[in-house]
């Protein structure tokens, strides 16, 4: 059994044919690829907050240019997770509007606009758990 998610590179898998592949977690960011699901197509760097919960258990969250948050607990025993995401209204409507980089300022200006257009609430909620394998 590894002993923490950080310096881990992973393919993760969650609830509604969503994959990220790859991704990697370190104590500062979370970087990860959409390669399957709603958002398929979606590079992102996210700033992260990390915590050890307990041994064998360790959580990342992060706010992204959305507006979304994101909160991820890691079973690392059974590499399991559960997902906790608030997603603005706006694109729970349109998921495909967030396929992109993160890293081009093209996007980014995309998205203030749609998030300038709204609306934010009812925000979707996603409460779900999926699994993950160590790259």
């Amino acid at each position: 059994m590894f002993t923490s998610i950080l310096g881990t590179r992973l393919r993760w898998y969650q609830a509604e044919g969503w994959v990220f592949d790859p991704v990697s977690v370190g104590p500062d960011i979370i970087e990860y690829t959409i390669s399957e699901g709603p958002h398929a197509g979606r590079h992102a760097v996210q700033r992260t907050f990390y915590q050890r919960v307990a041994p064998g258990i360790e959580t990342t969250a992060w706010y992204e240019e959305s507006g979304a948050i994101v909160h991820v607990t890691w079973y690392l025993e059974t590499r399991t997770s559960h997902r906790f995401a608030a997603i603005p209204a706006w694109l729970a409507e349109d998921f495909t509007a967030y396929r992109g980089d993160n890293q081009d300022p093209a996007f980014i200006e995309k998205i203030r606009d749609l998030t300038a257009q709204g609306p934010d609430w009812p925000r979707h909620i996603m409460d779900d758990d999926g699994y993950f394998e160590v790259l």
